[in-house]
């Protein structure tokens, strides 16, 4: 089972990662289990951002429970994850692997709520 810090709606961290599939790329939040899917990984993750902001948005905006906050993805992408964070310091430019680490606070999110 993951463990990862607690998400509240004051603050939290959202863990994403974008890796090739095939000849697509997937893109996952890992934390809200959000998944995208495209040809372009710049595309993919852009809109696996506007996908996990708006998730942020509605749980905020609405008083939904936290729960929502702290819905991990399968084991399967966390192990992808922290494979490709473990390798992170021999990445190349030419690795279609990306991770991305974002924390978010409530003063960030104020006109949201």
């Amino acid at each position: 089972m993951i463990k990862r810090p607690r998400n509240t709606k004051e603050k939290g961290i959202v863990e994403n990662l974008v890796y090739k599939d095939g000849k697509s790329f997937v893109g996952v939040c890992l934390t809200f289990d959000i998944v995208e899917e495209g040809d372009n990984p710049t595309e993919v993750m852009k809109s696996l951002k506007e996908a996990v902001e708006l998730h942020l948005e509605t749980v905020i905006r609405n008083n939904l429970s936290e729960e929502l906050l702290n819905r991990y993805a399968p084991e399967e992408y966390w192990e992808k994850y922290f494979e490709t964070a473990k390798g992170i310091e021999k990445l190349s430019l030419k690795d279609t692997n990306s991770i991305t680490v974002s924390p978010y606070y409530r003063s960030l999110t104020t006109q949201m709520a």
